[in-house]
């Protein structure tokens, strides 16, 4: 009976350690659609960590360990809190691609998204087969970085 429960606690501290070690891509979408499209492509060892986007996103967004690769879908941003969170997302994930989905297409947002550090852009509505491209390409990149 001890054996079992110290077997079972053994299973779950590994588990847990090897979720602390999966690298992590992080989307920033309130967008079903696209979360959907991301998770079917985001296979293990990858683990899909999820967040609405907006203006005022918690410390927890930012603190997550292991983020190798962050899209960001600015549909449910405010235009004037993008910049802002752009900021943020490139103070605390330097050196991480960050892929930028727009709202909508307009030079301003590719200017943006591209002053700050955006790896990719593309803007709504989406190819899915592109998006699908591109990401298994960034997923490919980043798992071969280790």
């Amino acid at each position: 009976m001890a054996r079992d429960r110290n077997s079972a606690r053994l299973k779950v501290k590994t588990d847990l350690e090897e979720m602390s070690l999966s690298p992590i891509l992080l989307l920033l979408s309130d967008d079903e659609a696209l979360s959907e499209l991301v998770r079917g492509i985001a296979k293990r060892p990858w683990k899909l960590v999820r967040q609405p986007a907006d203006g005022h996103m918690s410390r927890e967004v930012f603190a997550q360990p292991n983020v190798r690769l962050v899209v960001l879908d600015d549909q449910a941003v405010e235009e004037n809190d993008r910049g802002r969170l752009l900021a943020q997302i490139r103070k605390h994930f330097s050196g991480n691609s960050l892929l930028y989905i727009a709202g909508s297409q307009s030079d301003a947002n590719e200017k943006r998204a591209r002053t700050n550090g955006a790896h990719y852009y593309i803007s709504k509505p989406l190819s899915f087969e592109r998006l699908r491209y591109v990401l298994q390409s960034f997923l490919q990149v980043q798992q071969v970085k280790g």
